[in-house]
């Protein structure tokens, strides 16, 4: 990787945040599409969106004072988005049109549209808090002892028992006509829906708020902001892109739920470049270099292993839901062979040019890797965009992500243009 001789102004910050957003909107269109639902489609998208911070963070003078550059930050960020990827949303939509059904499409009722934008803002809470969290984390104020982790997890554990807890308590409050034991009825499946989908959701935002109360405790005064920054960041988004889901539907039928989920991404990836432009600024001294067990962690590639591996199993479910073949047991084993190549290839590579030096040096992800996994996400995302039956909608998302991923490559070449380039050094 090159890095720049000359240090970050606010330009290239911009310029960084700017990539961010645009390209989040593509992950987050992704994210949801046939093959990428859940947490594997959060995995998409946050490893995706935590290569860009990592590449961003080796670029510029003083990188290596960085807090927010070691690679704890792609573990952090993936596991983050993905983590939010086991709650769903879909059921309050029907919410912002005013429209509350005991069995879709059936027994309506009205209910204040406030109700399904509250419930998309705390949603947008848990997915982007518990990834400033896990963010948070990766370069602590001051060092935590064993007993400062235990303490910290036990406050996150606490807030998601307490929420959950609460929701149990009091479904009242979240749930519309609760008192009148319409939750209760087998057939009023989306009314079960629906509480499932708080009873989900609740934990996931109490652990944010018990994570939170920690840092609070602590005072690290940067981990409260980074929390409350990306917490922030996913809930605005995340309930004013609801508002597409009141537009009625035009004769072109354009695809009002992925313009939702690329106003999501946008708005998220804008919050990660204002994290990054606020709290990962070079600081007066590097932080300390991961120890032992973490270099071969991360140089025994497993995690870039697991997270590639999540997104070939979306592939691979994807093409085959989209062209109808049925999946088989052989699919995923081949699947996990082709997943292991690279991490071979790596292991003969890492084995070949082994020095002493090189097994006590930091761990770093060279450019040319960080290169070929975005290639690999974004024709992963493409695969399967491409439907068997062209649709204007079809036509028009694929516009748009040709538009997002051209016009990131132009800001990156901006940004790569307005430093010089130094001595490269390797991973």
């Amino acid at each position: 990787m090159h890095l720049s001789k000359n240090a970050w102004t606010g330009t290239d910050h911009l310029l960084a945040m700017l990539v961010m957003g645009l390209m989040g909107a593509f992950y987050w269109a992704i994210r949801g599409t046939t093959g990428y639902g859940g947490e594997t489609g959060g995995m998409f998208a946050g490893f995706a969106w935590a290569l860009l911070w990592y590449a961003f963070s080796q670029y510029g003078a003083g990188a290596e004072r960085r807090p927010y550059h070691r690679p704890w930050i792609l573990v952090a960020i993936a596991l983050g988005i993905a983590f939010g990827g086991f709650t769903g949303y879909g059921v309050y939509i029907s919410w912002l049109n005013g429209r509350f059904h005991l069995n879709y499409p059936e027994g309506l009722r009205d209910v204040p549209a406030w109700t399904g934008y509250a419930m998309l803002f705390f949603c947008g809470i848990h997915w982007g808090g518990n990834t400033g969290c896990f963010m948070a984390w990766c370069a602590p104020k001051r060092p935590l002892r064993g007993v400062d982790w235990a303490a910290r997890i036990a406050c996150g554990v606490a807030g998601a028992v307490a929420a959950y807890g609460f929701v149990r308590l009091v479904p009242q409050l979240f749930l519309p006509y609760y008192a009148e034991g319409i939750y209760a009825v087998p057939e009023n499946k989306t009314c079960i829906r629906a509480l499932d989908s708080i009873r989900n959701i609740a934990p996931h935002v109490g652990s944010v708020l018990g994570f939170l109360a920690y840092e609070i405790f602590r005072r690290d005064r940067r981990a409260v902001a980074m929390i409350l920054t990306m917490a922030l960041g996913f809930a605005i988004p995340f309930t004013i892109g609801g508002y597409w889901q009141t537009q009625p539907y035009p004769e072109f039928r354009i695809d009002w739920w992925k313009n939702w989920e690329m106003t999501i991404g946008l708005g998220g990836g804008l919050a990660f470049g204002l994290a990054f432009w606020l709290f990962n600024r070079p600081g007066d001294v590097a932080p300390a270099q991961p120890g032992r067990f973490a270099r071969a962690f991360f140089r025994s590639g497993l995690f870039l292993w697991f997270a590639c591996a999540n997104v070939l199993l979306g592939l691979y479910d994807g093409l085959c839901e989209l062209h109808s073949i049925e999946t088989s047991f052989y699919g995923y084993l081949a699947l996990f062979v082709l997943s292991l190549l690279p991490v071979f290839a790596a292991w003969i590579r890492r084995r070949a040019t082994a020095t002493p030096e090189t097994a006590t040096a930091p761990y770093r992800l060279s450019l040319r890797a960080i290169i070929a996994f975005q290639v690999f996400l974004i024709v992963s995302g493409l695969l399967v965009s491409i439907p068997v039956h062209w649709r204007f909608a079809n036509t028009f998302l694929m516009i748009m992500y040709a538009i997002y991923i051209g016009a990131s490559l132009v800001l990156i070449g901006l940004l790569w243009f307005r430093h010089a380039r130094a001595t490269p050094d390797t991973a």
